[in-house]
């Protein structure tokens, strides 16, 4: 009898996380990171003001845990709402990188949501058993917020991609932010970039009054204004920065978002080595 009330009660509590949309009927065997920090934001989200808050978003980690460790220790300074790294944490996706990332997250930002864009270095098996979901968004309503995380780590964006775009950015928001991994080609960003699609990219997100766009790959800070809504390159947490060849500043930073009063500034903050 104990063990069947047991047995219900367990039952019970993970049916009411699937229907709050903490967990997917998908991921209740297996707990991701995405799943820890939808969670988490849950709380965050109740206390945070809907007029002033603040995330940060920072990428491209791989192989300088020193320089990652610090960055997420700057990040936290700021209270952020939550984290959103832009992708490449691993060389080679393997499981045991991506236990190590975890392992570092945890240890560095056990209390703070920290959401992953996949990157090109990531692999996709481990990656979805255990980073999370591909296409994402980051949604609340209290705050007027969304986040839209959409997968071109293979240098395109595919329809599905496309689809969950648009789909997301139907949904009204004060505020509406687009993240990917690769940024798109333009008249500034000429190389390292992905080009079939990046002016239909460009133009929704024009169109659509989107907030700002993040993008990782490109290990350095740089800004692009395009068509009212400025571009952003934040590949600096820790892989060997891109000194010659492009434009922007080869640093180790993160980028601090602060939202209030229904606009965005984007900070640029270098991460001290």
């Amino acid at each position: 009898m104990k063990n069947s009330c047991t047995r219900w009660l367990l039952l019970s509590w993970l049916a009411i996380y699937v229907s709050q949309g903490l967990l997917s009927a998908a991921t209740c065997e297996a707990d991701t990171l995405y799943d820890r920090s939808r969670a988490l934001m849950v709380e965050r989200e109740r206390v945070v003001s809907p007029r002033d808050f603040t995330f940060v978003v920072m990428g491209d980690s791989r192989g300088n845990d020193p320089v990652f460790r610090k960055g997420l220790a700057l990040a936290a300074g700021y209270k952020p709402l939550f984290i959103l790294h832009s992708g490449d944490f691993s060389m080679n996706g393997s499981e045991a990188e991506v236990d190590h990332f975890l392992e570092v997250v945890r240890d560095s930002v056990p209390d703070i949501p920290l959401f992953v864009v996949p990157g090109n270095h990531e692999q996709k098996k481990p990656f979805l058993a255990k980073v999370g979901p591909l296409d994402f968004t980051i949604d609340s309503a209290r705050l007027g917020l969304a986040m839209i995380v959409v997968d071109n780590s293979a240098y395109s964006l595919k329809m599905p991609q496309w689809s969950f775009l648009k789909s997301q950015l139907a949904r009204k928001r004060k505020v509406a932010f687009v993240a990917m991994h690769v940024p798109p080609r333009t008249e500034r960003w000429r190389w390292h970039t992905f080009a079939d699609g990046a002016a239909d990219l460009i133009r929704l997100l024009a169109e659509k009054n989107v907030t700002a766009a993040f993008y990782g790959h490109v290990h350095l800070y740089d800004r692009d204004d395009i068509e009212g809504v400025p571009h952003f390159i934040t590949g600096g947490a820790g892989a060997p920065l891109v000194k010659l060849g492009f434009p922007g500043n080869p640093v180790y930073h993160i980028l601090v978002v602060r939202v209030k009063d229904g606009g965005a500034t984007c900070q640029m903050v270098k991460i001290k080595e």
